[in-house]
């Protein structure tokens, strides 16, 4: 009898182990799947998320209800009920669980992620909350699948306009708009569609100190045989070539460089100018003296131009007509400024007119400048 008695307590033992072994698991997975706890008396649960859509049931406090979404705002949450799935508000209710993987209403859920990609390789992060990836280089093109923002891409070809990107997703290779990406990697190697390949890309030439030139600051610009789109490219640089200046157009956009593939035009809207541009020639534009403001020294206020060519204007603000234009490096003598701060009233070979003070340096003791009508 003994021995029975001790045979039923051994048992007893072993199964309260193994219930405690057990409950850690049965713990974890309630922990994981995402729940929410009614803490109010009763909560009403609608048909959809906002307290204007129809009421399917009430459930009473304490109850235990799944998960499956949440509203946009997230102050919703879809469960499954008895009556099946409807809304109820997060204010009276607790949440548990895991909800990171928990779809949110109206958010795209054919989500795509990156590919592996080699250090140093070009390659692109979103940086808006989601992307589309297109099939072909530009937005008439169907949507291949949606990447969120953060997400890395491997870069394998660039279009002939330089703003889509083809990328590598685990839905398969698509096209992105590059303006809402960051580069991160070396595109030095990456295919163009419809331009040289990087093997036959132009470089610049030797550039004299102070010399006027331009650095370009975009993938890869164009350098045409004429300045204007419709003329043939003469050579592709890279973003960061230094382009020795000779020539600039009559309309202020278009700069004739030297490369290593020889002369062409480029446009410098994707370009930043260097040096002293004051005795560059501008076609059909009688450019001023290369010692413009030469004279001015010492405490008399000036401003001295920063910018590859600068408006002066009869007036200051936008609106008012042009004078003529300066090129960067010319010297202008102050004598006032708006009341807002922003416009220099100054004189110069053209007489007297406005300029955006943030096109330009000052020089000289800015005590003297006085607000003027």
């Amino acid at each position: 009898m003994v021995k029975h008695t001790n045979i039923c307590k051994w048992l007893v033992f072993l199964m309260a182990m193994t219930l405690l072994a057990l409950a850690p698991t049965a713990v974890f997975a309630q922990l994981a799947t995402p729940i929410v706890v009614v803490n109010t008396y009763r909560l009403n649960v609608r048909s959809g998320p906002s307290a204007g859509h129809d009421i399917l049931t009430t459930v009473a406090g304490g109850t235990e209800l799944p998960v499956t979404m949440l509203s946009s705002d997230r102050k919703w949450y879809q469960v499954t009920s008895s009556v099946g799935p409807g809304w109820l508000h997060h204010a009276y209710a607790v949440p548990r669980g895991d909800f990171s993987n928990v779809p949110r209403q109206g958010l795209p859920t054919n989500l795509a992620s990156g590919t592996n990609i080699p250090a140093g390789a070009p390659h692109v992060v979103v940086n808006t909350a989601y992307l589309n990836i297109r099939t072909g280089p530009g937005v008439g093109h169907n949507i291949l699948t949606i990447v969120k923002g953060g997400t890395a891409l491997a870069v394998t070809a660039i279009d002939s306009g330089g703003v889509w990107y083809q990328v590598e997703t685990s839905a398969g290779t698509g096209w992105l708009n590059r303006t809402y990406t960051v580069e991160r990697g070396n595109f030095s190697g990456v295919a163009r569609e419809g331009i040289p390949a990087p093997p036959d890309l132009g470089s610049g030439t030797d550039i004299p100190a102070h010399a006027a030139h331009l650095v370009v600051n975009t993938a890869y610009l164009n350098v045409r045989s004429g300045p204007g789109a419709g003329h043939s490219i003469v050579t592709v640089v890279k973003g960061g070539t230094e382009l020795l200046v000779t020539e600039i157009d009559s309309g202020g956009v278009w700069y004739k460089v030297e490369t290593s593939a020889g002369p062409g035009w480029v446009n410098s809207n994707y370009a930043v100018g260097r040096g002293n541009f004051s005795s560059v020639s501008r076609a059909g534009v009688a450019a001023p003296g290369p010692r413009e403001g030469a004279h001015l020294s010492g405490p008399t206020p000036r401003a001295v131009v920063n910018t590859a060519h600068l408006n002066i204007r009869t007036g200051p603000g936008v609106g008012y007509a042009v004078i003529t234009d300066v090129p960067g490096g010319t010297t202008l003598e102050v004598l006032g400024m708006s009341s807002g701060r922003n416009w220099y009233k100054v004189q110069g070979s053209f007489g007297q007119g406005w300029l955006n003070n943030h096109y330009v340096v000052f020089r000289g003791d800015f005590s003297r400048v006085k607000v003027v009508s």
